[in-house]
């Protein structure tokens, strides 16, 4: 009897493992559905990409050297303004007072200088009182000079036309030597910063065309000219830094914004191209699937091949070995496969293939 139970466990795990067996061979069997692609040749541009930031040719928060109440506030937040216009002035004091009394020291220093140099020419006086007048008005002088130049701190002017930020005083606010008043930037033309890796630093050289798009104006792109390059590479990042100038004349583009910049160099060159979402990326080695009809021409089995990858624009990225054109690749349903897997190609919904995509309307 024990012998009987036994002989059947043995025979019904037999019948599991064969009926399993045959789901296994089936589901190898089945043909996976994939989305397919024909390899094709485009002709890329050589191009640089990278980020950035724009900067004011001339930007700075104006602030009074000395300290003091504010008497009078003559500009307004946001306003344009040229080069020597004053924006604001402080409390004097005593020092209007003092720079009259200068004054007109100076010019009684003057008179007698002027009568004791005629009367020396008719030997009335000595040299030593003529030169004694002379230093004298010079001093005075010098003193006015002291008295002017204080009260020039007390009145706050643009050194350069541009454009106002918000202004952060009030009239009757008592004020300390470096505190913010506003902020002015010149927005015309404008700069725009970026870090280029430096062994792609030799492509980059003065008068080099640049084309910048920032968030704030989607589909935009500004174009502007390489105007600086520094002459040595950043030993953290090992990049180099590069500048370019750029027309702003509706002052589309802010300082401080995060700029993508991207500049060609030599000449299109034909390269093969395929989706990004194409390529399985491994530490081991970058790959893609190929759909291979067999020796009849009828069915599609995977194979999975090494390929090497360049520069990516967008949806798309460059094939620099591995493929060539002409071949049909998978684009979607890659985890399905295993080599030598049939495949079913359903291509109703393929994936985007743009090298310039942008996101779907609202």
């Amino acid at each position: 009897m024990i012998q009987t139970s036994r002989f059947r466990s043995i025979a019904f795990a037999m019948l599991v493992a064969a009926i399993n067996g045959c789901y296994a061979a089936r589901a190898q069997d089945a043909a996976q559905s994939v989305s397919t692609a024909t390899v094709t040749i485009g002709h890329w541009q050589p191009q640089i990409e990278a980020v950035g930031n724009l900067r004011a040719r001339w930007g700075t928060d104006l602030s009074f050297q000395t300290a003091g109440i504010v008497s009078e506030i003559m500009f307004h937040s946001g306003e344009d303004v040229q080069k020597g216009t004053v924006l604001a002035r402080l409390q004097l004091n005593d020092e209007l007072g003092l720079l009259g009394q200068y004054r007109a020291q100076a010019a009684l220093d003057e008179i007698n200088f002027n009568r004791d140099t005629k009367q020396f020419q008719v030997n009335a006086v000595s040299k030593a009182i003529v030169d004694r007048d002379r230093l004298t008005m010079e001093a005075d002088r010098a003193h006015v000079r002291s008295e002017e130049g204080i009260i020039a701190t007390k009145e706050l002017r643009a050194p350069f036309a541009g454009r106002l930020g918000v202004r952060r005083i009030d009239p009757g606010q008592y004020l300390m030597p470096g505190t913010a008043v506003v902020t002015l930037q010149s927005l015309d033309p404008i700069y725009v910063d970026f870090y280029v890796p430096q062994n792609l630093s030799p492509h980059i050289a003065n008068g080099n065309t640049v084309s910048v798009q920032v968030d704030a104006w989607p589909g935009r792109a500004f174009a502007g000219v390489v105007t600086a390059i520094t002459p040595q590479v950043d030993t953290q990042s090992r990049t180099v830094l590069v500048r370019a100038q750029l027309a702003n004349p509706d002052h589309a583009l802010v300082p401080g914004a995060f700029a993508r910049v991207t500049t060609s160099y030599d000449t299109a060159k034909a390269t093969v191209v395929v989706p990004r979402m194409a390529v399985q990326y491994a530490t081991f080695g970058n790959s893609i699937w190929l759909a291979i009809r067999d020796a009849k021409g009828n069915v599609l089995h995977a194979h999975q091949q090494g390929i090497g990858v360049g520069q990516s624009r967008g949806d798309l990225i460059e094939v620099i070995s591995g493929l060539k054109g002409g071949e049909k690749i998978v684009t979607s349903g890659q985890m399905k496969l295993y080599e030598g897997a049939l495949i079913h190609e359903n291509n109703a919904i393929e994936p985007d293939s743009s090298a310039t995509p942008a996101p779907p309307e609202e």
